[in-house]
């Protein structure tokens, strides 16, 4: 619709009283995304140039720690600059983010060479730097990998001083609060929906390295720092918190849908998210991947639901082919929590049967 045939439509609507006030300014016209996506490339492409042409003269500032964190530091002070001036720029933008991430580099090199020995130091120092270029570079993207990066530093440190059992319940407990409170903070939307894409980054990344190292980790000599707390217990501590913020979304989904706890669906989903949190104990894959699942579907996210799904079914897919249990017995778990989930169901279907006038009220 043009720009002549929106105002006539507006006059027309205001003159037969449906709207009130001035009409809305005309919206610039979208770049096609084919075009954007060519611009992203070449911006990259340009970054990776200008990378490479000054190469010899970083293998020599990463050979002092003062010269990398300055030079590391002026190169974020760059990409903060350009994405200021051009916010909207797609060439400018990818160029930006190239930049800034060499940057991030070059400060963790040289926060590397100043502080050799400590590593946890290191990773609170980074994790401050990456909020504090989140706060300062308002790029979506940009924020996503700032807070993912921000996070996972202090994951690492909470890990060296032997929280590392309980990392994966952490992570988890703050991707539920930053999702359970994306409309909880008017204005601040965009900075939490870019925690929450960031935090979900790091719980699915969360789950690939708890599957593929976490038993190795677990079976690791305890030995000075690296001991962790709880000893063996510490694993299943972990677990079955993360069964408890699987319970725990769940009431908060209910409470902001106003369904009593006391009533019939909500006792019923309440009991599915116990079910799910006790599983979550032997697979705690299940209840962060289904709570991820709700909770893309409770905010009206495809993107978030979709990589709930896409989750769920690559954590069976290789929970089931592990080797930190038997078949048999994983066999065993699977068929129990089949057997209940559909006992569930259908008790759901006769307790409170759906019926055709329901459906359509609710459509």
């Amino acid at each position: 619709m043009s720009a002549a045939d929106a105002g006539a439509l507006w006059a027309r609507l205001k003159q037969s009283g449906l709207i009130e006030g001035d009409a809305p300014a005309t919206q610039a016209q979208l770049t096609p995304w084919y075009i954007r996506a060519m611009l992203g490339i070449a911006g990259w492409i340009g970054a990776l140039f200008l990378l490479g042409f000054v190469g010899a003269a970083f293998a020599v500032v990463m050979k002092s720690a003062v010269a990398a964190l300055f030079a590391g530091a002026l190169l974020c002070a760059a990409a903060t600059v350009m994405f200021r001036g051009r916010p909207d720029g797609d060439f400018i933008g990818q160029f930006a983010l190239a930049i800034s991430i060499a940057g991030q580099v070059l400060i963790g090199t040289g926060l590397g060479q100043l502080l050799p020995r400590e590593i946890a130091l290191i990773a609170i120092a980074f994790a401050a730097v990456e909020a504090g270029l989140f706060l300062l570079i308002g790029n979506f993207l940009h924020r996503v990998l700032s807070a993912a990066v921000a996070a996972g530093a202090l994951l690492l440190a909470l890990g060296i001083w032997g929280f590392y059992p309980y990392t994966q319940a952490i992570v988890f407990a703050a991707f539920s609060w930053a999702w359970l409170h994306e409309f909880s903070f008017p204005g601040r939307g965009a900075e939490l929906r870019a925690v929450g894409y960031g935090l979900t980054l790091l719980v699915v990344l969360e789950l690939v390295s708890r599957s593929s190292v976490g038993y190795l980790h677990a079976a690791w000599p305890s030995s000075g720092a690296m001991a962790p707390i709880g000893g063996a217990l510490g694993y299943w501590i972990g677990a079955a918190l993360v069964g408890a913020i699987t319970i725990w979304v769940v009431l908060k989904l209910l409470l902001r849908q106003g369904i009593g706890v006391a009533q019939g669906p909500g006792l019923a989903a309440l009991a599915a998210a116990t079910l799910v949190g006790l599983i979550s104990v032997q697979a705690p894959g299940l209840g962060m991947t289904v709570t991820m699942l709700l909770l893309g579907h409770a905010n009206g996210n495809r993107v978030l639901a979709g990589l709930g799904i896409l989750s769920l079914l690559a954590y069976w897919s290789y929970y089931y082919y592990s080797l930190e249990m038997t078949l048999l017995q994983k066999s065993a778990l699977l068929i129990c929590a089949g057997i209940a989930l559909i006992a569930a169901r259908l008790a759901m279907r006769r307790r409170w049967p759906a019926g055709d006038d329901q459906e359509e009220g609710h459509a």
